[in-house]
C-alpha cells in the first residue's frame, strides 16, 4: 500500500464521501463510523485524520471480526448504494461520485435503523456459533 493509495482513499472517499454524509446524511445527529479492514483504512494517518474530522469511529483495534454478521450496513444501505450506481452509466468518477452522494441522501433513515436494530440479534447467532 503506497502514500498515493493512503492519499486517494483519505481525498476521494473520506473527504469527499464520508465527511460529506457526515453533514448531510447523518444532520449532525451522533453516529459512528467502522471501515473494514482495507490497507488505506488501518494507517496512522487516516487514523489521525478520523480523529480530527468525525466525532466517533472505531478504530482498527477494536473492528469486529470479519463476518458480514457483525457488519449492518453491509447488509442493508451499502447494498443499496452499490445497487443503485449500476443502473446508470457513468463516464467519469466525478458523475459516479455525485450520484453516489445523492443517492445516500436519499436512503431513508429507517433503513440504516432496520440495519441496526438487527445487530443484537446477530451478536447472539454469532456468541451461540
Amino acid at each position: 500500500m503506497g502514500e498515493t493509495d493512503v492519499r486517494v482513499y483519505q481525498e476521494d472517499v473520506l473527504q469527499a464521501v464520508v465527511k460529506h454524509l457526515n453533514m448531510t446524511f447523518f444532520r449532525g445527529q451522533e453516529w459512528v463510523f467502522q471501515q473494514d479492514s482495507g490497507p488505506a483504512h488501518k494507517t496512522k494517518t487516516t487514523h489521525e485524520w478520523l480523529r480530527r474530522k468525525l466525532l466517533v469511529f472505531i478504530n482498527a483495534e477494536n473492528w469486529l471480526s470479519g463476518s458480514a454478521d457483525l457488519k449492518t450496513l453491509d447488509n442493508k444501505p451499502w447494498a443499496v448504494l452499490e445497487d443503485m450506481p449500476c443502473r446508470k452509466h457513468h463516464n467519469s468518477l466525478d458523475s459516479l461520485r455525485r450520484y453516489l452522494l445523492k443517492a445516500a441522501a436519499e436512503i431513508p433513515l429507517e433503513t440504516e435503523r432496520a440495519a441496526t436494530a438487527e445487530l443484537p440479534e446477530r451478536l447472539k447467532a454469532c456468541v451461540e456459533v
